[in-house]
């Protein structure tokens, strides 16, 4: 009975910790500027066929989260564990898209008429960078070996990634179990470095992932920061 109510705490904060984290990268709007909006963007060009595509990327922007964090709440309080994963992922799925086009946004703009201030192309450059490890680092949290309670359970039948701990007996690390921060270092680690570092990828999904990850970190990196730079001098 003790058994059964502690996995049904551990079940909640699991479900908790998920909502949580996918709140944090959806903050990321609220600290970009104007100029990577995409409906802002889309309102301001010249292109009448986008002028339908301004009001549905307007209403999705906003639509999207409230009816995800609504759908994740629900299923919390349901104790409908078993889609929450699912319904993470598409939304994961959505904010990863959106990353895409607004780092081409920028790249797009800047390169063809850059009257932005450098102030404010370093802060979107910087938060774009952040949100881009956060982001990827939640995607390995929750994809890897059927996400964090499968993980936790025991129910894992084949991990996407193989930490040392997992794969070398060291003393004082018997019963490690991989935590959510874990993964947010994998995700800075392949945002600075290009590559997961001792930690091996396994699956092909999360394979794909840390190729598209390392593409948008270095277009943010190497494109953003050094028009930002040029722009200084």
């Amino acid at each position: 009975m003790n058994e059964s109510k502690s996995a049904s705490k551990r079940l909640d904060i699991y479900s908790f910790e998920m909502i949580i984290a996918l709140a944090l990268i959806t903050l990321h709007d609220f600290l970009l500027s104007n100029f990577v909006s995409l409906p802002v963007a889309l309102h301001r060009s010249t292109l009448v066929v986008l002028s339908s595509t301004d009001k549905v990327a307007t209403s999705l922007e906003y639509l999207v989260p409230i009816v995800s964090f609504i759908v994740l709440l629900i299923l919390w309080l349901t104790r409908r564990n078993v889609w929450e994963r699912h319904v993470a992922m598409i939304y994961l799925g959505w904010v990863t898209l959106r990353m895409v086009l607004k780092i081409g946004l920028v790249i797009f703009i800047v390169s063809s008429r850059p009257q932005i201030g450098v102030g404010v192309l370093l802060k979107d450059t910087l938060v774009l960078w952040v949100v881009n490890l956060v982001l990827f680092g939640v995607w390995y949290w929750i994809i890897d070996g059927g996400g964090p309670r499968a993980r936790r359970d025991g129910l894992t039948k084949r991990y996407d990634f193989a930490f040392p701990q997992q794969a070398l007996p060291m003393t004082g690390w018997e019963g490690w179990h991989v935590g959510f921060w874990d993964y947010v270092f994998l995700g800075f680690s392949s945002n600075t470095q290009f590559g997961l570092g001792d930690t091996q990828v396994l699956s092909a999904r999360a394979k794909f992932l840390l190729m598209l990850q390392i593409t948008m970190s270095m277009a943010v990196i190497v494109f953003m920061a050094s028009i930002a730079i040029t722009l200084l001098r």
